[in-house]
């Protein structure tokens, strides 16, 4: 039989009380379920609570419910990139455009642990890191790469895809995303709402001081590359996914592409993309 994973976020969910909610509630209708605090893997829990390390918790796992705000999904995400298993996100969080559910309807987890509801499968990327023609850092991400100058400084960028020149601009910097990731900083910066089931690079400039600095809707299959330049001795960063930050040196490429993984979401159908644009992008008064 297989197993249900909580994975929850103790800084979001004080004391992993909603965590423990949602344990005795699939419990008590009959699933196997076992707990992975993220971030803090010794958090506190009754001796009678099975606890897992995230990683050794979705070996044979049926479904991964995540609580927390987005960047726990996202982390959640990256980490079990290799395991094709269905996520929820529960908000906990600020905006939550990742999580299908909101803190105040754990009861749909019991449909959606019985297997009510249907795949959103999302491209990921894979980033390289290059400097002195060896790589030296890889990652993966679901919502995007950002390459900016640290504490607002303004740096050159030269895009290329596929080898041949795209843009280049001095600015702040520019963010390569996914279609998920279309919703977060790209949007915050100028760029496109893109469906999320869509598959797409999209790239957008962050303050580009030009008239020319406008964002790309590319294809997936292109590989992008990335050369930031140091203007007076500015430094660069690059940041996955909002982690943590890596000092770029002149002559480092960044090297993107669309990810061979995929993060499945399970869509509970309950709002579709527009209406949680609309809810949570929508100032209202």
């Amino acid at each position: 039989m297989k197993h249900i994973v909580i994975a929850a976020n103790p800084y979001r969910d004080s004391g992993l009380q909603k965590a423990l909610t949602v344990y005795r509630m699939l419990t008590e209708h009959g699933h196997q379920v076992i707990v992975s605090p993220v971030f803090a893997p010794k958090a506190y829990l009754p001796e009678n609570i099975p606890v897992q390390p995230l990683e050794q918790a979705a070996q044979d796992a049926a479904l991964i419910i995540v609580m927390g705000g987005d960047g726990t999904i996202l982390h959640v995400a990256v980490t079990l990139r290799d395991h094709p298993i269905p996520i929820i996100g529960v908000n906990f969080g600020g905006k939550g455009f990742l999580a299908g559910l909101e803190d105040d309807e754990l009861d749909i987890l019991l449909e959606i642990a019985d297997g009510k509801y249907t795949i959103s499968r999302r491209m990921m990327l894979d980033v390289e890191l290059v400097r002195n023609e060896r790589i030296i850092c890889t990652q993966s991400v679901l919502n995007d790469v950002v390459i900016h100058g640290g504490h607002v400084d303004c740096i050159g960028v030269t895009a290329y895809g596929d080898g041949v020149p795209i843009t280049r601009f001095n600015g702040d910097g520019i963010i390569v995303a996914t279609p998920t990731g279309s919703t977060a900083y790209s949007m915050s910066a100028g760029g496109p709402l893109v469906e999320p089931e869509n598959e797409n690079i999209i790239m957008t400039p962050i303050c580009a001081h030009s008239l020319a600095g406008k964002s790309f809707v590319l294809a997936p299959g292109r590989q992008i590359t990335i050369v930031p330049e140091r203007i007076h001795d500015r430094p660069a960063i690059l940041v996955a996914d909002g982690g943590d930050s890596i000092a770029l040196i002149r002559g480092d490429q960044i090297r993107i592409r669309r990810s061979d993984n995929y993060t499945l979401l399970a869509d509970t159908g309950i709002r579709s993309f527009y209406e949680t644009a609309f809810g949570k992008l929508t100032d209202r008064l």
